[in-house]
């Protein structure tokens, strides 16, 4: 009988510990899902100077936190950036906390994945440029985040190294052309046909411009015929679709030459990488 009670018994207790335990970790994440709540319920852009430091020192002390407790944190931050009904800054600064915290490749892609869900008015331009640039310097596909910042029209990005100003423009193409393998000229002309804003529409048509592809170039063509277009938008088109390489000159292949410019566009971002990434360009309008 005490053989076969024992079992018993002792499933019982592992049934308890292990409903203890469950109950244990549903509230820790209870708790740190309420803190995400109590942190970050706030836009940035909304707040006062002294609001926003004292908003900074708490999250400071969360980041210090979860930099001391990793084991603990980092499931749990996990869990968080993967609930879409958080608030929009906890996206972007949880994303920056998950990559500071991890390098793996799946957290790295779950930050790439939480980024642009972040209201851009809420947070630092150049941080998030040079972020999506290094993404898509490494093998990620960024084209999400990349075409975020077309809701952002007036999307400024400063690079203090080389005192240079990138629009939204040539912010959209530094967060797109450093990519190998992955094409994006279809994403372009897709969005294009969507997107409603002049400014938007031009930054997509110079990226357009730069794929130099048949299709990229019909596109471009076909804009600017399009009925109910902005004046100044047709123009551009147009524009666009009559620039010529000039002298521009290589015993390159045009395939060589789309492999050295992905690579080119790799580099820190530079005012120098931009005039050898135009040159190159029309190395390759050359050879169509």
């Amino acid at each position: 009988m005490i053989v076969r009670i024992f079992p018993i018994l002792l499933s019982v207790v592992l049934a308890l510990s292990s409903s203890s335990n469950a109950c244990a970790q549903s509230s820790v994440a209870l708790e740190f899902h309420a803190k995400i709540i109590d942190l970050y319920s706030f836009q940035p852009h909304t707040f006062e100077k002294d609001q926003l430091l004292a908003k900074s020192e708490k999250l400071d002390e969360f980041w210090s936190y979860a930099k001391k407790n990793p084991n603990l944190a980092l499931p749990l931050l996990r869990e968080e950036l993967a609930n879409g009904s958080n608030p929009s800054f906890f996206f972007y600064d949880g994303a920056k906390l998950l990559l500071s915290l991890s390098s793996d490749k799946e957290d790295r892609q779950l930050a790439l994945l939480s980024l642009p869900k972040a209201d851009l008015r809420d947070i630092q331009s150049t941080d998030y440029l040079k972020t999506i640039h290094w993404f898509a310097s490494n093998g990620f596909d960024t084209r999400e985040a990349a075409f975020r910042i077309l809701a952002y029209p007036e999307f400024k990005a400063f690079i203090p190294q080389h005192s240079l100003m990138l629009g939204q423009n040539y912010s959209l193409i530094c967060m797109l052309f450093p990519l190998q393998n992955i094409p994006f000229e279809r994403d372009l002309i897709s969005r294009l046909d969507t997107e409603h804003d002049p400014d938007s529409q031009k930054s997509l048509l110079l990226a357009l411009w730069y794929t130099i592809t048949p299709a990229g170039m019909a596109a471009i063509k076909e804009f600017g015929k399009k009925p109910g277009v902005d004046g100044s938008v047709a123009e551009y088109a147009r524009e666009l679709a009559a620039r010529r390489a000039g002298f521009a000159f290589s015993l390159s292949s045009a395939e060589s030459l789309r492999s050295e410019r992905a690579k080119l566009m790799q580099r820190p971002i530079s005012d120098e990488a931009l005039a050898e990434f135009d040159s190159l360009t029309l190395k390759i309008l050359a050879k169509q």
